[in-house]
């Protein structure tokens, strides 16, 4: 197995402060969602990133929309 994730799962409901390295197959590639959930998801393109550079960038996401909500 490579470590490139090319998805990764955006749903709000599946977004928390403790990140899950759970990784799962989406279109014959790797996918990671932050919660490890098994049902709906809402996969984007990562265009390319390792398991830690997914996380941080899952985890950024989710700081930015909380800033936003403020």
């Amino acid at each position: 197995m490579n470590d490139r994730v090319d998805f990764y799962c955006a749903r709000v409901e599946h977004q928390g402060s403790e990140l899950d390295d759970a990784l799962t197959m989406h279109e014959d590639r790797w996918a990671y969602c932050p919660s490890g959930a098994r049902e709906r998801h809402d996969w984007r393109a990562t265009g390319g990133m390792s398991l830690d550079e997914t996380k941080r960038f899952v985890r950024d996401q989710v700081a930015t929309r909380d800033q936003r909500s403020d």
